[in-house]
């Protein structure tokens, strides 16, 4: 049975401009244990989703308006208030992409790692400080007692965000979500970073989804990989299928455009055309403006998500 199953989720904004689909029929499943890449560019879609898991889409003008978030067998969509503050941070626990948001700034490290402990774990205050520390050390922070009694801005951009991981496992959370861990992070740091979950998959056997556009990120750490496109996933594979056999032609152009030490080519390419309007996006095929290998149909319906011969599930007229 799978930890998490998300079934046809839809998020909708009602904005003065018009309906934004952000989340249109999204679908897949991740085991305990196991880990999952959601890949795509700006405004596709991916942080949407992972605030829909949460139940965290800012409402109004969001809405989750049909789908399952099946979590351990329960409904995150119809969960009522007191379960859903016992599953944030605790069974599920969300790193967001900027950690001097995440932090309050007028409190210790240390205070608000032990409050999330007190929270979940009804912890004491001894208890819970201790906790904050022991975890400080997990991640990898040395003198892990100093650095509790520190205030974020006096922690480096690395050490925050070492921080907020070790918030966010405090709980012995089932589920982790990661939304663009590595964000503003220099190369070095962000290698630590990936590294460190890594790890602490390994050790605590923690279910990971992590949320960026970086492709190279997804190619270190994760099992399965789903590439969104305006609000649809467009392709669901295992990790290594997507490097050595991508099917969607967003999918090819997603990985064409990565700058390579072997290619010959001095112009980097890319796909051509921009993302449509949230607001007005084309009939059929969301891609089909910008897709080289175009049928009549993809003007007109939608393409299902369909299984290839590679095991891959894509949505393309042309591969069906």
């Amino acid at each position: 049975m799978s930890l998490l199953t998300v079934s046809d989720l839809r998020v909708h904004l009602f904005t003065p401009r018009g309906l934004v689909r952000a989340v249109d029929g999204v679908s897949f499943a991740l085991e305990a244990g196991r880990s999952l890449g959601i890949v795509g560019e700006s405004g596709c879609g991916k942080t949407m989703t992972a605030l829909a898991m949460m139940r965290l889409i800012p409402t109004p003008p969001a809405q989750i308006v049909g789908g399952s978030i099946l979590f351990d067998g329960q409904d995150v969509v119809t969960m009522d208030a007191e379960r859903l503050r016992a599953l944030r941070g605790g069974d599920i626990a969300m790193i967001y992409q900027d950690p001097m948001t995440t932090l309050n700034p007028v409190l210790t490290v240390g205070e608000q790692i032990a409050e999330a402990v007190r929270l979940h774990r009804h912890d004491g205050r001894t208890a819970a400080w201790a906790r904050a520390v022991e975890m400080l050390k997990l991640v990898g922070i040395p003198d892990p007692a100093r650095v509790a009694s520190a205030y974020p801005h006096q922690l480096s951009g690395g050490m925050r965000q070492r921080a907020v991981i070790a918030m966010a496992l405090a709980c012995d959370p089932k589920l982790l979500i990661a939304d663009e861990p590595t964000t503003a992070l220099d190369v070095t740091i962000q290698a630590q970073i990936l590294e460190l979950l890594r790890r602490l998959q390994g050790e605590l056997g923690t279910a990971i989804i992590l949320i960026t556009h970086d492709l190279g990120v997804i190619a270190d750490l994760v099992d399965d990989v789903a590439v969104m496109y305006a609000g649809k996933v467009v392709e669901h594979t295992a990790v290594r299928t997507l490097f050595n056999d991508p099917k969607h032609p967003y999918t090819r152009g997603l990985l064409n455009s990565v700058p390579s030490l072997e290619t010959r080519e001095r112009r980097l390419r890319t796909i051509e055309g921009t993302v449509p309007p949230a607001h007005a996006m084309p009939a059929g095929c969301r891609f089909n403006p910008r897709c080289g290998q175009v049928r009549p149909e993809c003007h007109d319906r939608e393409p299902p998500l369909v299984v290839l011969d590679n095991g891959s599930r894509a949505a393309c007229w042309a591969l069906s």
